[in-house]
């Protein structure tokens, strides 16, 4: 789909929100996530970008604009066919946001997010199915294996099928871009959220302690996931 001017692996994170099948996300709704994502450090500058379905059109952050200023006013609005229907030019990654909404009509949330120890983890591991070790219990329950694929130009058509292509199946809620940060979809805003932290954190750890962090074995993992949401 391409934008035109017109003026965790098994386990499911529960959620609160009621309507997150039938989704009508709100503008207000939508600013707030990106203003809590910037304040937990998940995104800097103009960095960032997050999408949601809102009935039959999809809320985009705008192009050139940080994740702290936004408003209701400057939220993009698409179509279903990527045609600017409300608010300011979308972000140079709707196309990549639009194929993974419609690769996942499970889902309802992305967000492309530039956490800081996050690109600094993915620099430490090579591109392929799975990067992080499951250092942290979250993210061994909702993101492990967390996969990585190579560096591709930000809004490109490459990415944008890389990353579609990704999430193909229903197990995958996170992927790794290698130099360029993370994606994680959910059903509503929470758990696209809070899969975002789990992997942010283990991230942290893995950096902060230099690769270093014992993995929790993997006969362990099977049995984390087994027991369902922590």
């Amino acid at each position: 789909m391409e934008v035109h001017s017109q003026k965790a692996h098994g386990v499911k994170m529960v959620s609160n929100n009621n309507q997150r099948d039938n989704p009508y996300n709100s503008k207000e709704a939508f600013c707030r996530f990106c203003h809590l994502l910037y304040e937990r450090h998940l995104a800097a500058g103009v960095g960032g970008n997050i999408s949601a379905r809102s009935g039959n059109r999809v809320l985009l952050t705008p192009t050139e604009y940080s994740l702290r200023d936004l408003h209701p006013d400057t939220v993009s609005v698409v179509n279903k066919k990527g045609i600017l229907m409300e608010g300011d030019k979308p972000t140079k990654e709707a196309n990549m946001h639009l194929r993974i909404l419609r690769e996942r009509p499970d889902i309802n949330v992305v967000f492309h997010l530039h956490g800081p120890h996050i690109i600094a983890a993915s620099t430490m591991f090579e591109p392929g199915p799975s990067t992080l070790p499951a250092i942290t219990l979250g993210f061994a329950c909702y993101a492990y294996p967390l996969p990585m694929i190579p560096f591709m130009v930000p809004g490109s058509p490459d990415l944008a099928k890389s990353v579609s292509e990704a999430f193909s199946g229903k197990d995958s809620f996170a992927v790794l871009l290698l130099n360029h940060g993370l994606i994680t979809i959910g059903k509503d805003f929470n758990e696209a959220m809070n899969i975002a932290e789990e992997v942010d954190e283990a991230a942290r750890v893995y950096v902060l302690t230099g690769g270093q962090t014992p993995p929790i074995p993997s006969e362990k993992i099977e049995q984390i996931k087994s027991l369902g949401n922590l």
